[in-house]
Parts: C-alpha cells; structure tokens; sequence
C-alpha cells in the first residue's frame, strides 16, 4: 500500500514553505521578540488569512481554500516543523470552527467563520474547572437566563491563551436539576465583557501559557449558544475529538525525535548506546503514531466523525514524546537538567532546552484528557467492553 501524498498534495507543501519563507523573516521574528515572543502571533495569523493560509479544508462561502482534509494536515505539518506562532489562531482555526460548521446556526456561521478564517478571531478554551477537570460533566460554571441573555457564574482552570483571545468557548451548566451530561451547554463568551476576569497561571517553568478566568454575572447574549440549550455535552465531545485528532502533536514529536537523533550526546559511551537503542524504538513509534494520525485524517476525508481513533492516536503519540524527552535528557547528563531561564508564553517549541522539554512533556498525556481516559475511551467506544 503507498502511503505517499499525491503530487497535488506536495505541491501544496510546496505553496505553504514558499509562504512561510517570505512570512518568517528576520525582520518578523525581530518584531515578534519586541513583542514578547511566545508562540502566538497575531500579525503573523493574520498574514496566513490573507493569504488562504488557514481554513484549508473549509467551504470558500465561509472564508476556506476548498481544499482536503490532507491538505490541511500538510498546512500544519509544516507550519510546526516551522516552528511558526501558531496559538493565536490554532485553536479557532482546528476546534472552535468545525464545531460551528457542525452545530452552529446559518447565522453564526456568516458571523464567526469567516473572522476566524481571516484570522481576525481567537479562541481560549473554558473547560476544566477546580473541581472538574477531566470529568468537564462535572462543571458548577453556572448560566441562568435572563431575557434575551445568559448571566454567567463560575471559575475556568488552565486555560490555555486566554490573556490574548478574543472569546471564550465556555462549557457551563444551564439546567442544574438535570442529570450532568444533560444539563449543559456551550457558550461563546466575549472576553471583554463587564464581569471577566482573566489571571496568568504561571507553571513551574515560569511561563505564562495557563490563566484562571472568573465569570461573575457575565451576561452573555443568547444567541452566542452553540447548538441546543442543554445538549452542550455532545457539542464539545465532538470539540474534543477535533482537538486530540490535529496533526501539530504529531509534527512536534517528528521535529523532537530529529533532533535528539542528531544533537551530539555527553552522557558517555554506555549511556549513549542505551540511548541510541530506546531512540530507535520511539523512531518506529513515531512512524506508527504518523500512520494512526493520518489514519484519522483519511476517516475525515471519507466524511466521517472519528472517536475511538482519535483516542488511539492521541494516546501513542503523547506517550511517545514522553519516551524521546525522556531518553534525550539521559543522553545529555547533568546538561541534560538545564532547563530555559525565560520562555514568555512558548508552548511545543522543540528548540527548548532538554530539561525544559522533559518537564513539558507531562502534560501531554493529560491534556485534552488524561490517557486513562483516552483508555476508557478505547475500550468502551473502540473495542465494545462495558463501562467498569
């Protein structure tokens, strides 16, 4: 079987390095350092709407090229291995716009879509809680509704980019007499609004890609619900399943296992040979969660809604990493514990010290859901055994 893309494919890889090569300049990533630095970048999002650079596989009606599936995931394929500064409009651009194709009114299609295709639009995500983290049935974030509005109560834990987004996707209760899953719905919250509050969460690294955002009596227009009032809990499964399925994981961990292959090591000859052995292992890994990710990607061109796959290829591609930072840091010795002294607000950016690296890769086997419940999802949904 030949798992090679077609030559339409690699023409349009070719369309999207010619971009990045007149984009990321030296005179960018000089502005971009002026600016702080950090993984997002507005003025470079919004050079990649202009020129068609985001909403690849999108319909054209709503600010998209047209294009496939695997076209989109050769647009990020390349916009990671380019380390370009992707946060500002990644999330809008994978989760948050195919959740509103999927769910959303004509309406809010016309209004949303061709903002975020433009990449005049950003998105944080409002899931986890302090009490709700990967149970998100469990949020207390509490929504009434008030005439034409939804008054907005409650606390979002770790949510990643909410210091420069313009709105929050918010998973609130709005029936609390319901059963969990039932009582819930998606909002779009305004991050402006009178009544949020936006806190940097710093993590042990000293960065600031985390925050806290207090909702007090927010009033929330009740338009901006994405879906049915109450049926919140389906909406943002699917919202999940478009976030673990993006390719960007897959493209940081080939970028990060290249590198620790080429870096010459000092940890000494029989600590290098060990190494070089778990190395080539997460090389046949890699190549493995390549095909799993792709596989989705070909489950989404057939115009499919992939679940248990997604989980499959989430969970082997996070505890790869894991595996790659892990043997790196043996490799390198007591160098090896250096971590960066300043990253601002960097996310997957495999050119951090090792040290740095490792402590990062934690978290990737426990965002966007733990891998016990990547598990869960495996077994129940892929191989049909009963829920324990």
């Amino acid at each position: 079987m030949d798992y090679n893309f077609t030559a339409e494919h690699e023409a349009f890889r070719q369309e999207v390095r010619a971009f990045l090569a007149r984009t990321l300049t030296t005179e960018f990533w000089e502005r971009h350092r002026a600016k702080g630095g950090g993984s997002s970048s507005p003025e470079f999002s919004q050079a990649a709407g202009h020129e068609g650079m985001l909403a690849i596989a999108w319909p054209p009606e709503y600010g998209g090229r047209g294009k496939g599936f695997f076209d989109q995931m050769v647009y990020t394929e390349e916009m990671v291995r380019a380390g370009a500064p992707i946060e500002h409009h990644r999330r809008a651009v994978q989760q948050v716009g195919p959740s509103i194709m999927l769910f959303g009114t004509e309406d809010q299609k016309r209004d949303y879509l061709p903002r975020i295709a433009r990449g005049e639009l950003s998105f944080a995500m409002g899931l986890s809680e302090p009490d709700a983290g990967s149970d998100l049935a469990s949020v207390s974030t509490l929504a009434i509704r008030d005439g034409d509005e939804w008054v907005v109560t409650g606390q979002k834990r770790f949510t990643s980019g909410a210091h420069f987004s313009d709105m929050l996707w918010t998973v609130a209760r709005t029936d609390p007499e319901a059963p969990k899953h039932r009582g819930i719905s998606i909002l779009l919250v305004p991050l402006d609004l009178p009544g949020v509050r936006v806190v940097p969460l710093i993590d042990l690294q000293g960065r600031h890609h985390f925050n806290e955002v207090f909702l007090d009596g927010a009033r929330v227009p009740a338009s901006n619900v994405i879906g049915d009032v109450n049926r919140g809990w389906y909406v943002n499964a699917s919202t999940m399943d478009f976030e673990r399925s993006g390719i960007a994981r897959w493209a940081f961990l080939e970028r990060t296992l290249r590198r620790a292959l080429v870096e010459p090591a000092s940890a000494g000859p029989a600590a290098e040979a060990g190494a070089r052995s778990r190395l080539a292992a997460a090389a046949v890994r890699t190549e493995v969660a390549k095909l799993l990710s792709h596989r989705v990607t070909a489950l989404q061109a057939g115009g499919g809604l992939p679940n248990y796959e997604v989980s499959v290829a989430k969970l082997s591609v996070t505890e790869t990493i894991q595996q790659v930072t892990n043997t790196a840091l043996h490799r390198y010795g007591m160098h090896g514990l250096l971590a960066e002294e300043d990253q601002g607000d960097a996310e997957d950016a495999p050119d951090m010290a090792w040290g740095s690296l490792y402590l990062d890769s934690i978290r990737h086997t426990i965002g966007q859901g733990a891998a016990e419940i990547q598990r869960n999802v495996i077994a129940n949904r892929g191989l049909g055994l009963p829920r324990g």
